[in-house]
């Protein structure tokens, strides 16, 4: 019998497989669309075994490869919640598509791959995660076939993913050569006197590092190898542009916390400034670039690469004795999984109505599309920090973080980002002013679609009521930093 810290993936897996041949059963008088809802049950499985873990019966343990932590959970259930609002989002989308139930596999699919990232404790299993999670999201970025700009979208993303993947096994491979073992646990512990016995050794580990951060960087959209992102959120559908800017995003950051801060913590290069110094280029690239958009969805890419640089402060400012850094960029992480995934779910709903690719489009949808409107309101509102929406309380953990590292720039990287979170509501503020004060060419009502309006409202929920009462996520937050650092067996 499987233990049970495996449930979650299991359910992944084997709804994951089931779903496509599922689909061979949809037509005939009940007109049958089995595979969405296979689908979401995987999901709804795999999120609510997760939550009982968090909730009733957490126990840290080690099976194999695989590290079950509070931080594994806790980033396990962003990234399938994330997922299952982009399933639910979906339903909509792909009613009447012949490619529906393959959809639905490769999401199940590619959300296994991004929990196998959270949890792996190996660099080979954290590569199979990083596959898993990859090549599933290329074909969900081509699904419209036909689609000139969807099929650009994919082969961009495709060869830089590639690229990030060979660069990430080239690291492992000089990390194996250093260490003799894949473990983190064994690298954590025999880098940390490397410098010392083996010195001229030490070239390699910082290469390792470079690739490492050049790898992961594709994924997690730092400046300069973000050049991806605004072509393939544009081209992609909105609901799979949702899983690239939240779950997928996450999932590597959530690989590279595990990697920088737990596996190569020990390491005696400083590599925080480094992280430092892409963190405040991520951040006021992303700021000030969304700002000169004129298209929404690519207005939005540009923000989830601010968002990135936010991020980012986490692995430049965490040390073994200060961990409010990292407490803050998993709550963080949290909040933008909700964010980005509902802002993403809202230019869907536009799309069905109007084109997203031109900002006057949004002039009056206050009147036209009301709860749309609202609901982007909200979102903007809460990715800019402002309270008492859960933006805000996050950001100011994470900022608090860098404010109190031991590094002596500590303070000035938690100035630019705050005067970036501030110059960022310039282009919130922009659109939200185009919504409610400039008059439409049209002012006709439009109807807007109730699995996008659900999912909107469901977010704008959430968004409050954490904001209200953000303490149980925060100290949630603070005990998966802790459960990081520690060694479990």
């Amino acid at each position: 019998m499987a233990p049970l810290q495996l449930v979650p993936l299991i359910s992944l897996a084997v709804f994951g497989l089931i779903t496509p041949p599922a689909g061979l059963l949809r037509g005939g008088r009940m007109r049958l669309r089995p595979a969405p809802y296979l689908g979401i049950l995987g999901l709804l499985i795999a999120l609510g075994s997760i939550s009982w873990f968090i909730l009733v019966n957490y126990q840290p343990t080690a099976l194999g490869a695989l590290r079950f932590d509070l931080f594994t959970y806790f980033f396990g259930g962003i990234l399938i919640g994330t997922s299952t609002l982009v399933a639910l989002a979906s339903l909509g989308f792909t009613k009447g598509d012949p490619n529906e139930a393959p959809y639905y596999g490769l999401l199940l699919l590619s959300t296994l791959g991004m929990v196998i990232l959270a949890a792996s404790q190996d660099l080979v299993l954290l590569y199979v995660g990083w596959e898993l999670m990859s090549v599933p999201t290329y074909a969900l970025t081509a699904i419209k076939k036909r689609d000139v700009l969807s099929n650009e979208a994919a082969m961009k993303f495709f060869v830089l993913s590639a690229m990030s993947s060979a660069l990430l096994v080239y690291a492992i491979s000089l990390i194996y050569g250093m260490t003799g073992s894949t473990s983190l646990v064994d690298i954590r512990s025999i880098l940390v006197n490397i410098a010392v016995s083996q010195p001229g050794v030490k070239p390699f580990g910082v290469i390792a590092l470079v690739l490492f951060i050049v790898g992961f960087g594709v994924k997690m959209a730092v400046v300069p190898f973000h050049m991806w992102i605004p072509d393939a959120f544009e081209g992609a559908p909105s609901t799979i542009s949702a899983l690239l800017a939240s779950g997928a995003k996450l999932a590597a950051f959530a690989a590279a916390f595990r990697v920088f801060i737990f596996g190569m913590g020990t390491f005696q290069v400083d590599w925080y400034s480094t992280f430092a110094i892409l963190a405040i280029v991520t951040m006021t690239l992303g700021n000030v670039a969304a700002l000169m958009q004129k298209s929404f969805t690519r207005l939005l890419a540009y923000s989830s690469i601010a968002q990135a640089g936010y991020l980012l402060i986490a692995l430049a400012v965490t040390t073994p004795t200060n961990t409010l850094g990292l407490a803050g960029a998993i709550f963080h992480s949290l909040n933008y999984g909700i964010l980005k995934t509902a802002t993403f779910v809202a230019a869907a709903a536009i799309a069905t109505k109007l084109p997203v690719t031109d900002l006057t489009s949004f002039n009056g949808l206050g009147k036209r599309m009301p709860q749309t409107a609202f609901g982007i309101t909200i979102l903007f509102l809460a990715l800019a920090g402002v309270p008492p929406l859960n933006g805000f309380f996050s950001k100011a953990i994470l900022f608090t973080g860098a404010l109190n590292s031991p590094f002596s720039w500590g303070p000035y990287l938690a100035i630019a980002a705050l005067l970036n979170s501030g110059f960022s509501m310039g282009y919130y503020g922009w659109v939200i002013k185009r919504m409610y004060l400039d008059d439409p060419a049209d002012a006709s009502r439009l109807p807007e679609p109730r699995s996008y309006t659900r999912i909107l409202w469901l977010a704008v929920i959430l968004t409050f009521a954490i904001g209200i009462y953000p303490q149980p996520w925060i100290s949630l937050s603070q005990s998966a930093a802790t459960s990081l650092l520690s060694i479990v067996s």
